[in-house]
């Protein structure tokens, strides 16, 4: 499994439960698991993307539990060897997605939310779409609150 990027060790959070800290407009943080090494790859994938987030414990738990529901739906979908979770934040909110793409950088015309890939089913929330060369994106949005996340 990959390592996040994360903030300089004496740097401020990058993001918290408010939003993005200026000036950046958008963030993405990954980390790839393997499909043989199950359940626990998919919580340390989870783990580490949301490690990035300087936040309580209410806002992290739904992104993390998003994280797991993702990367679940796209197992079921999916028969890559390796996959991986990414998170992105913009003004708007967060995104969690599972993909077995892991060629695909994340600033490359937006695949790091799939926003212009075509959509294929709607599944428990989840929407699942259909990307470049065959490749599952399963996304979960959420919005930045202070109550919670939508």
């Amino acid at each position: 499994m990959g390592t996040p990027i994360s903030p300089p060790s004496k740097g401020p959070p990058l993001l918290t439960e408010c939003g993005l800290l200026e000036p950046a407009l958008e963030m993405g943080f990954t980390a790839h698991f393997a499909r043989a090494d199950g359940e626990l790859a998919v919580e340390a994938a989870a783990a580490a993307v949301t490690r990035v987030i300087d936040a309580p414990g209410w806002f992290i738990a739904p992104v993390r539990d998003a994280g797991h529901s993702v990367s679940r739906c796209l197992l079921e979908r999916t028969t890559a060897d390796a996959c991986r979770i990414v998170l992105t934040a913009d003004d708007v909110g967060i995104t969690v997605a599972a993909t077995d793409d892991t060629v695909v950088t994340l600033d490359a015309a937006g695949h790091g939310s799939a926003r212009n890939l075509p959509l294929l089913a709607v599944v428990d929330g989840l929407r699942v779409h259909h990307g470049p060369d065959g490749h599952v994106w399963v996304v979960w949005q959420g919005t930045w609150r202070r109550t919670g996340l939508a």
